[in-house]
């Protein structure tokens, strides 16, 4: 709306919107936000000429900036337990399931009760909570998944749903007077998730006491994977276990894999004559 709000649609050209792009990176617009301000205008302007308003899309062979992944931010098993317990009984529950099952926020605010098998230990990730709401992953969703149980993660589940219904909402709010509505993933960060790591420390390989990093809670998604993936489980598993679309994003892992460098390491020692140096 701030670029193209005055524009007719008609009048916009493929050099405009590449411009318009540039124009982003200079004002220091991360490669991310333009990627998805790209995406919003290119998904107007197909929709336009489905319509018949023009018979072009401007939104082609536009050079958009790369976006640089980055390694996966993750708690180490002492910094993990710091957070636990700084967290009061229903919060350490519900984040206890996310560094142990790799759901999303809006899956673990939005899980059921009677998603939850308690006989085979596992759950069913099917709804999500959103900002409107309650929804379910389509059923060809990739997000859809069914999800292990460790034994304690259960027993501690089983002590906080004894007394829901079977349609509840397992997490919701219990501040008093607004008891039992869906978590709101911006207060929920503000007022639990931020002063519990604020407030948790733990003590590095020197033995000093540190601060445990400034994670999102986003970062028990990545936490749970990569312990698994340090523990030998395959990016294969890692990739249904969490629900990812595309292999891409699970292999963000491999650098954890036990026997990573082994292939190359191996390579080297199978030389047959290895560079030297003269002491």
């Amino acid at each position: 709306m701030p670029h193209w709000a005055d524009w007719e649609m008609r009048a916009i050209t493929r050099m405009d919107v590449q411009s318009w792009i540039r124009a982003l990176v200079e004002k220091g617009a991360g490669a991310a936000a333009i990627k998805r301000a790209y995406n919003l205008t290119s998904s107007i302007m197909r929709a336009a000429v489905d319509d018949d308003v023009i018979a072009v899309s401007p939104c082609r062979s536009i050079d958009l900036p790369q976006i640089a992944v980055k390694p996966p931010q993750w708690f180490t098993l002492d910094q993990a337990q710091s957070i636990l317990d700084e967290l009061a009984a229903p919060w350490r529950t519900m984040c206890l399931l996310g560094f142990y099952t790799g759901l999303r926020w809006g899956e673990l605010s939005g899980l059921h009760r009677h998603r939850i098998d308690q006989r085979r230990s596992r759950l069913f990730v099917v709804e999500v909570n959103t900002k409107s709401g309650i929804k379910q992953y389509p059923k060809s969703s990739k997000s859809r998944r069914e999800v292990p149980l460790p034994p304690h993660v259960l027993e501690t589940l089983e002590r906080h749903i004894h007394r829901l219904d079977r349609d509840a909402v397992v997490f919701t709010t219990v501040t008093k007077g607004r008891t039992g509505r869906l978590l709101s993933d911006g207060n929920w960060r503000r007022q639990t998730w931020w002063p519990a790591v604020d407030g948790s420390y733990y003590f590095d390989g020197d033995g000093e006491q540190q601060l445990v990093p400034h994670y999102p809670p986003h970062s028990m998604r990545h936490t749970c994977a990569s312990w698994l993936v340090q523990k030998g489980v395959s990016l294969y598993e890692v990739q249904h276990l969490l629900g990812h679309e595309s292999f891409q994003t699970t292999q963000r892992y491999a650098h954890l894999q036990p026997d990573a460098h082994k292939a190359v390491l191996g390579a080297w020692e199978r030389l047959d004559a290895p560079l030297t140096i003269a002491a």
